[in-house]
């Protein structure tokens, strides 16, 4: 009984299909060669859909630049204009992508870059609008949130909600001194885009189950087997978005094996499913490589959960490809 329990619990599954490859098309290939690792998808008040993301080749942190991508389709993004380019010093990371009434706004995270030491912070999340049309560029820049905990970070994949009447920024609390640490997540407030001051609300722990994981595989015939076992999920990068009235998060531990779902009735407190919407060893037996997962984004269109995720490349390691997979709603266990 107890052996049967703990190889339904733990043996690698996932509740979703494997996803099918998204075509990423990068303004000068020869530099981010079409490279798409931490992606953010939102729907147009206007109609179409927005993504932003940033290429991380060959994991260049001096690549990993905002880019904006308008289409009328959730399966084809075209070719992506660049919002930022490459600092004299340090690094962007992490853009996310908030659709207003009437505006489309960009938030990226700045890492040692000049305007980062000109405010006397190691992390700033900076943007602002963007004008969406023939060409795609910031019509404004600010600082909206900042990092000043010199262990850690509370401004890492930073997503923007808004919530009776409040812009919300949620960021994974990280502490990388003296030991890397998955604390939580952190909370930031304001009420203003166009004049931004956030103040940092809360810091709070955040639900990390027991996931599945391999001790070790064997491969049977064509399909692979393994000995379960047990691991803590760390959280890492996410994204959000509502749906029935609650909040839900998708997430990823970094470059590691499962997509999460989470969800928060409260808008702070998270419950995460047990059950992977994606694991690796499950889809490893569909492709026919190990995957490692980075960073998710999902909406919700019809009932149904449009996720995506990035990994690496088959057919190049050195590249992270954008892979979307589809569910209803209903049919998810969280």
């Amino acid at each position: 009984m107890v052996g049967g329990w703990y190889v339904y619990r733990f043996y690698p599954q996932q509740q979703m299909s494997v996803g099918v490859p998204i075509g990423i098309v990068t303004p000068q290939p020869e530099k981010y060669y079409n490279d798409c690792l931490h992606p953010c998808v939102r729907e147009m008040k206007s109609g179409g859909y927005v993504m932003v993301q940033s290429p991380y080749y060959a994991w260049n942190n001096k690549v990993e630049n905002p880019m904006i991508y308008h289409s009328n389709s959730l399966t084809a993004f075209g070719e992506g204009e660049l919002l930022d380019d490459t600092p004299e010093t340090g690094f962007n990371s992490d853009p996310n992508v908030y659709v207003d009434d009437t505006s489309v706004y960009v938030f990226w995270r700045a890492c040692g870059t000049p305007k980062c030491k000109e405010n006397n912070m190691d992390e700033l999340v900076v943007g602002g609008r963007v004008d969406i049309g023939s060409v795609m560029q910031l019509a404004d820049n600010h600082i909206y949130i900042y990092n000043n905990w010199p262990f850690g970070d509370v401004t890492q994949c930073p997503i923007l909600i808004k919530h009776d009447g409040k812009y919300l920024f949620y960021a994974a609390w990280y502490q990388y001194e003296p030991e890397r640490i998955g604390k939580g997540i952190a909370i930031w407030e304001g009420t203003s885009l166009k004049n931004p001051v956030f103040r940092l609300v809360d810091t709070l722990p955040f639900d990390n189950p027991l996931v599945c994981d391999k001790l070790f595989q064997k491969k049977i015939g064509k399909r692979i087997y393994y000995l379960p076992f047990p691991k803590r999920y760390d959280l890492w990068h996410f994204d959000l978005f509502e749906y029935d009235s609650k909040l839900f998060m998708v997430s990823c531990a970094e470059k590691d094996d499962n997509v999460m779902l989470s969800v928060s009735t409260d808008w702070k407190h998270f419950k995460t499913s047990w059950k992977p919407l994606i694991n690796n060893h499950c889809s490893e037996n569909y492709i026919g490589y190990r995957q490692y997962y980075y960073k998710p984004t999902a909406i919700v269109q019809n009932d149904s959960l449009y996720l995506y995720y990035t990994a690496n490349a088959q057919d190049d390691p050195n590249r992270n490809q954008l892979f979307l997979s589809k569910k209803a709603m209903k049919e998810l266990k969280y």
